[in-house]
């Protein structure tokens, strides 16, 4: 009858919660693939999931983001395809597969010198009852 329109507007809030639920499924795949000693399925999930997010503008969780390298797209297992290195206010990750270094800043820890730590505070109890016995 009449020439079709494309659909304007933001995608329904059932779609994205879909994509959303189909993207933690991949990752969930690809960490069994990964598991099973299998790398060509784990990356072929992760780039399934990556695809989602951008058709679908769905942010990764930062659970996720982790979990694969972006330069060469494979799931990253410690101790297997990545390196991890802790320095003071920093994370060194490297990709043992491309060579990829990614730095992530972190909160450096508290150090304290032994001796120097303030006593815990008496209870108003404990301070009551010293007064009385005087």
């Amino acid at each position: 009858m009449g020439i079709r329109r494309a659909r304007r507007g933001r995608r329904g809030r059932d779609i994205t919660e879909i994509a959303s639920e189909r993207i933690r499924i991949l990752f969930e795949r690809a960490a069994g693939a990964a598991g099973e000693k299998d790398p060509a399925s784990s990356k072929r999930y992760v780039f399934l999931a990556r695809a989602l997010s951008m058709r679908y503008n769905i942010h990764l969780e930062p659970a996720h983001r982790r979990l694969f390298c972006k330069k060469c797209g494979s799931y990253l297992v410690p101790g297997r395809n990545l390196r991890v290195r802790l320095r003071p206010g920093l994370t060194v990750t490297t990709c043992l597969d491309c060579g990829s270094v990614s730095r992530k800043r972190t909160a450096p820890r508290a150090t304290r010198a032994r001796g120097n730590e303030p006593s815990p505070p008496q209870s108003p109890k404990a301070a009551g009852e010293e007064s009385e016995s005087d």
